[in-house]
């Protein structure tokens, strides 16, 4: 059975006016796939890149349009998976070029089984959809830090440091946060054994770390503050990094292993610490460029989202959904 619905994407590179929306149809593709009909999806900084070209290596053909977007959540309306049945509420992680219109700026979703996950009772889907990108990233990171790892991470109160701060104390790592002196509260209370200001950095230093997680991308500005560390994570792989290191880890999430594992734990996590995810900012798809501006404002806290269901991107109406479908989101809140 084909879905068909809209998306939203780019056919070239360029600014917000490239964004266009476009006819999809879904089909299961292959074994162990789902299609979800899709309710709210992450509106990221790598989507921007994306649209500009600056992911160009991941991008693939742009003829048939990319379709940006790199996590959702929505109910399961058609699957290959045991695991994941049709009516299941789920998120996922999607991977824009990976194929044709793989991205999540769409009505419906085909993914991989093993890149989604069964929401637990109680979590909001449009925190669910801000949970894969960041929640996969910070858990794979993580994974390549030693146990008893001292670890400082930069833009620790940002949308990625969160999670970066919750993984690394759930990992029992010493935890060094470097964040406003603002976000201190927050960041304690999600696992921070220390905060330190950056402004304070620049005349104070930093203690000894074995590692840095860059999430901020400072670059050569760690050399005035760090000793020289074991390991150094980048984030943003063109970050120039002079601190002296005996490794550099760039962060991938398309090398991602065990990803429906590491998406039920931070399911599981986010419910009991939604602060992980932090407020919440929806807007419809034809609001998708202001989305994206939105992501550029200065010190934001909290996650932007697009919601799908009722709203039909640039101006295009959505069929009502199924009784089906109303039933299986009615057992999660809407975050509304």
């Amino acid at each position: 059975m084909d879905f068909a619905g809209r998306c939203i994407g780019v056919h070239d590179f360029g600014g917000p006016e490239v964004l266009t929306a476009f006819d999809d149809v879904k089909a299961l593709d292959g074994p162990d796939r789902v299609i979800l009909r899709n309710r709210y999806c992450g509106v990221n900084p790598v989507d921007v890149s994306f649209r500009t070209g600056r992911m160009r290596a991941y991008a693939g053909d742009l003829g048939p349009g990319l379709v940006l977007g790199m996590e959702c959540a929505g109910e399961v309306v058609a699957s290959r998976s045991p695991r994941l049945p049709v009516g299941a509420v789920v998120n996922a992680l999607t991977l824009p070029g990976a194929g044709a219109h793989a991205g999540s700026y769409a009505e419906y979703v085909a993914v991989d089984a093993d890149r989604a996950a069964p929401l637990p009772f109680g979590l909001a889907a449009d925190a669910a959809a801000a949970i894969p990108l960041n929640g996969v990233t910070a858990s794979s990171i993580v994974d390549e830090l030693g146990p008893g790892t001292a670890v400082a991470i930069t833009g620790a109160a940002g949308a990625l440091g969160r999670f970066l701060v919750s993984a690394a104390s759930a990992a029992g790592l010493t935890t060094i946060a470097i964040a406003r002196p603002a976000d201190g509260p927050l960041l304690r209370r999600i696992g921070a054994d220390l905060v330190l200001d950056g402004a304070a950095l620049e005349s104070d230093g930093a203690p000894p770390v074995d590692a840095i997680v860059d999430a901020a991308g400072l670059g050569p500005a760690l050399t005035a503050w760090f000793s020289p560390v074991d390991t150094i994570v980048a984030v943003r792989a063109d970050t120039v990094h002079t601190l002296a290191h005996r490794r550099r880890v760039d962060a991938n999430v398309r090398r991602a292993t065990r990803v429906a594992d590491r998406l039920a734990w931070w399911n599981r996590r986010v419910l009991r610490r939604p602060e992980i995810v932090g407020p919440i900012e929806r807007f419809v798809p034809n609001e998708v460029a202001a989305a994206q501006e939105r992501l550029a404002t200065r010190h934001r806290r909290g996650r932007v989202v697009l919601r799908w269901w009722e709203c039909g991107p640039v101006g295009a109406p959505v069929p009502a959904p199924s009784r089906s479908s109303q039933l299986a989101l009615a057992r999660h809140r809407d975050g509304e």
